[in-house]
């Protein structure tokens, strides 16, 4: 597997192996937590003259570190959960390259810090690491410098998918999004939008309008008639007309990427996102504020 950077690591003042990343993805957590899918390599030192007769068989005794953004100085990011099976690699004569997982763990506010900082490009981060040897009873430092790698933007949005972030701000899930019920068809185009968020924001932005028009054909076909009119009937005159005006800004705006005068409109991110979370809470109020089919409805 390719890799996405590498590093150093040293004895003193000489190179003995070399440690990387290969892939990022989702780890199981209660929060965001990135793994980073990593390797090292680490080989016993031949004869110098400081060592006349070279270095072998230290391990290493201790790791640790953590994740920088943008640069080697940059904030940080999460501190590196590096797994207890790495201080008992010891070096050889034949280097073995030793797979491993890295874990960061990353709040959701430190997430959405990284996500408006990116602007959609791959995102950048530096490995801080340090630790230790052991060496004949002996324990000397790991000489390592921070080193770079860039995580490619559709290997990112994946772990972006998949550690449930865009799911993050919805405050409630409830009943209509977790069942649909008669709602379904919004529903669908609701995760739809959701998850082309962040890769195709204009596109997120197109499906808000097949959302409201879901909603519109569904209670039509229930009998409950035009949506301004069952909005008011669930409300009053004058919340029911400005709740039809907000939806109809929705479906204004999303056509505005095939009905912009022959061009196509150009969203970015937290255009889209705004968009999405509006229909979002839209959908929750018509789904609790329409009861059951009426009988007979078509």
């Amino acid at each position: 597997m390719s890799r996405l950077g590498q590093g150093d690591l040293c004895f003193r003042n000489y190179r003995v192996g070399t440690v990387w990343v290969s892939c990022v993805a989702a780890d199981v957590a209660l929060q965001p937590r990135i793994g980073l899918s990593a390797g090292c390599q680490v080989q016993d030192l031949s004869a110098t003259e400081e060592f006349p007769e070279g270095v072998a068989g230290f391990t290493i005794a201790a790791l640790g570190g953590q994740l920088r953004w943008r640069s080697q100085n940059g904030p940080v990011v999460g501190d590196l959960s590096i797994p207890k099976d790495l201080q008992y690699l010891r070096s050889t004569n034949h280097p073995h390259e030793h797979t491993f997982t890295i874990c960061c763990d990353v709040p959701h506010h430190v997430l959405s810090r990284l996500e408006s900082e990116r602007g959609g490009v791959s995102p950048v981060f530096w490995m801080d690491l340090a630790g230790s040897w052991a060496l004949n009873g002996s324990i000397q430092p790991i000489y390592q410098d921070p080193w770079r790698f860039e995580v490619p933007a559709d290997m990112w949005l994946t772990f972006l998918a998949a550690s449930g972030y865009e799911d993050f701000d919805a405050v409630e899930i409830r009943r209509v999004l977790r069942e649909g019920g008669d709602l379904q068809r919004a529903v669908d185009y609701l995760n739809a939008a959701r998850k082309l968020v962040s890769s195709e924001p204009s596109k997120a932005v197109g499906i808000c309008r097949l959302l409201v028009e879901a909603v519109e054909r569904t209670l039509e076909d229930q009998g409950y008639g035009k949506i301004a009119d069952h909005l008011t009937s669930c409300t009053d005159e004058r919340r029911g007309k400005q709740y039809w005006r907000i939806l109809s800004c929705v479906k204004q705006l999303a056509g505005l990427n095939h009905h912009d005068f022959g061009q196509s409109s150009i969203f970015s991110r937290p255009e889209a996102l705004a968009l999405v979370r509006v229909c979002e809470a839209l959908l929750l109020m018509v789904g609790d504020l329409t009861p059951a089919p009426r009988a007979g409805s078509g």
